[in-house]
């Protein structure tokens, strides 16, 4: 069933924004938010327990606030998931989850129904807009106004809607899947979509009008003014000539969407799928926290290969890389498990860190998920942590829309709590940890950390799996079908450590550049089959450290009496590269560098006079079919 998801412009959303963002960050703030009056339909109406704010939303005890509003509400213990039925529609939140369904369609929620002192608590604005209603925020009383009723008020806006066409368009903007109100519309050979959609999707997005004629958008902290049928915009108060003129259509401005995206301090990419009206806007301001290198064209020394390497700590590393490709010919049944892991465990607490890569060639929509089975006769498992990254994109962009960004936030700390994030899984109970929706043609990648501890304090038995299905009603724990065979060389497999490490030999200033390469294949591969903890019905090695993080130790020793200047470069060897390198504290991203055209510098390190120091480098590659790089050293 096709569903709608209605917006309301809030001319004062930034300031509420602004509010609650300062509430939740200041330092060891509680998630209570005080002050706040809450009015449904013209009363005032108060609850037992407090509201709260959770990453700058505000969420409402589940109960209290279904009683008010005349929902139907239902409970499913089993899979924490609260349901809601008003004014025709079904509104689906599942605990700690971002995966909501609305009216038994799979979307994506900004914040994730959450327990606070054993009461359900659900997000204020997304449950309300999808039950027909409406949120307003007044800053000066702190006021949040709902209406919520059969029948709704159509905003003043400069134009008067019209019927809005029968054909889905889809945005996905970053990481968001929005099915939209109205068409994407394109005009002279330029896109142009609702503004709204920058507004209510994107962190600190804004909009409001000025006047009947002139609409502002903040967009990545970049704050554009346009005039409907005028080509003048101003961008941060500067004014600009542009090729394209915003309009109404179907009561909302349109704006350019190029113009927008090309106009941010980092820019982004765009793509448009006119067979399957689906827009890709990928906004990198979003996307990457780490710092862009800039490259530097010429060629450098041949390098040696790594004299050695050593894994280092002891989460355990589990690949689920092959099949990468997955089509009907792999994938024969509606399920399959793509990978497992039967623990014996000898500690009461173990960790792991599981990597994922997979192309959806299916035809039709796959559902993929981490699940742990508890097989142990009377020990219950607990996660105590359950953390990571994913991201979707195309097949012809991986590397930057997916590979780039794991590694990127991965080396950042940038990593959200799972679904079974806390989670308890009996003896002979089957539990999910994280579950992923994958469209047709396009790709996962996936970096889950995850602890599990025995609350017995004994042996534990259970199995970790990377399952799929067809199906998007399946219950993902109740696939425990035998792995899927291999199929090409990618990896799969099992291995001891998720860290590798070398240690390359000191470097004395003033002498000729030199340089190392790593994940060689050679020197450093420790992740072979041979070496993998299980066998799955097949394992590949892992000669290119995918979702590893690789530590490079550069000892530099400078015997001159003066202070000098070291320069550490990195450039691809195996083909075209790219990555995230952490260095004193700060992630750096490079961007794709080819052998023997150019390479990326990292910022200058300055050595003290007489003195020997270690700079430390930690390397995540964000994909690729080769992936040696060196890294060189060498004194300006």
């Amino acid at each position: 069933m096709m569903f709608r998801i209605l917006f309301v412009s809030l001319v004062g959303f930034i300031a509420f924004f602004s509010i609650l963002s300062n509430e939740a960050s200041a330092a060891n703030a509680s998630p209570i938010m005080k002050g706040i009056t809450i009015e449904l339909n013209g009363e005032t109406i108060t609850f037992d327990d407090p509201v709260l704010n959770k990453s700058g939303y505000v969420l409402l005890p589940m109960r209290d606030f279904y009683e008010a509003i005349g929902a139907t509400v239902s409970w499913d213990k089993a899979s924490l998931t609260a349901s809601s039925y008003k004014n025709g529609h079904t509104v689906e939140l599942t605990i700690n989850s971002t995966n909501a369904k609305v009216d038994g369609e799979s979307v994506l929620v900004p914040v994730a129904a959450m327990m606070y002192k054993d009461r359900t608590y659900i997000p204020l604005r997304f449950v309300s807009e999808n039950l027909d209603g409406t949120v307003a925020w007044d800053q000066s009383q702190r006021k949040v106004t709902i209406e919520l009723n059969d029948s709704q008020e159509t905003p003043d806006t400069p134009d008067t809607p019209v019927e809005i066409p029968p054909v889905q368009h889809i945005i996905h903007m970053n990481d968001s899947k929005i099915l939209m109100d109205e068409p994407i519309i394109t005009r002279g050979g330029r896109t142009y979509i609702p503004a709204k959609y920058f507004e209510y999707y994107l962190e600190n997005g804004y909009g409001a009008w000025l006047s009947k004629e002139e609409y502002e958008l903040l967009v990545a902290d970049t704050l554009f003014t346009f005039s409907i049928g005028s080509n003048t915009v101003y961008v941060d108060g500067q004014s600009m000539e542009m090729a394209e003129k915003p309009f109404m259509e179907y009561g909302e401005i349109y704006v350019p969407v190029h113009f927008i995206v090309n106009s941010l301090t980092n820019s982004g990419r765009i793509q448009y799928d006119r067979t399957k009206q689906e827009l890709y806007i990928s906004i990198n301001d979003y996307i990457f926290s780490g710092e862009k290198l800039d490259l530097s064209y010429g060629i450098l020394n041949v390098p040696q290969l790594v004299p050695s390497a050593a894994l280092e700590g002891k989460r355990e590393l589990i690949v689920s890389d092959n099949p990468e490709y997955l089509s009907p010919t792999h994938i024969t049944g509606d399920t399959a498990t793509l990978a497992e892991y039967k623990v014996d465990a000898q500690n009461a607490e173990k960790e792991y860190s599981i990597f994922g890569w997979h192309l959806n060639h299916l035809g039709t929509k796959a559902n993929i998920g981490i699940t742990i089975e508890n097989i142990s006769d009377a020990n219950t498992l607990e996660i105590t942590k359950a953390q990571g990254i994913s991201k979707v994109g195309s097949d012809n962009s991986i590397k930057y829309d997916i590979g780039l960004p794991l590694a990127d936030n991965f080396l950042s700390g940038n990593l959200k709590n799972a679904e079974g994030n806390g989670i308890k899984i009996a003896p002979g109970e089957t539990k999910l940890i994280q579950s992923y929706l994958l469209d047709e043609e396009k790709a996962l990648g996936f970096l889950n950390n995850i602890d599990v501890r025995s609350l017995n304090g004994a042996n534990s038995k259970y199995i970790i799996r990377v399952v799929l299905s067809k199906n998007d009603g399946e219950d993902l724990t109740s696939i425990h079908s035998d792995v899927v065979s291999l199929y090409d060389k990618h990896p799969r497999g099992v291995w001891p450590s998720s860290t590798i490490s070398t240690t390359l030999p000191t470097y004395t200033v003033g002498t000729k550049q030199t340089g190392y390469n790593i994940s060689n294949g050679k020197t450093d591969n420790l992740l072979t089959a041979e070496n993998s903890l299980t066998k799955m019905n097949g394992t590949i090695g892992n000669p290119g450290h995918f979702g590893m993080t690789y530590k490079v130790n550069v000892p530099v020793s400078n015997p001159n009496e003066e202070e000098q200047t070291i320069k550490i470069s990195l450039a691809g060897r195996g083909g075209s590269y790219s990555g995230a390198v952490k260095y004193d504290g700060t992630v750096y991203l490079i961007p794709t560098i080819t052998p023997g055209v150019n390479y990326v510098q990292l910022p200058e390190h300055v050595i003290g006079a007489g003195k020997e120091e270690i700079i430390q480098l930690e390397i995540m590659h964000a994909g690729g079919g080769n992936l040696p790089v060196a890294v060189y050293v060498e004194t300006e």
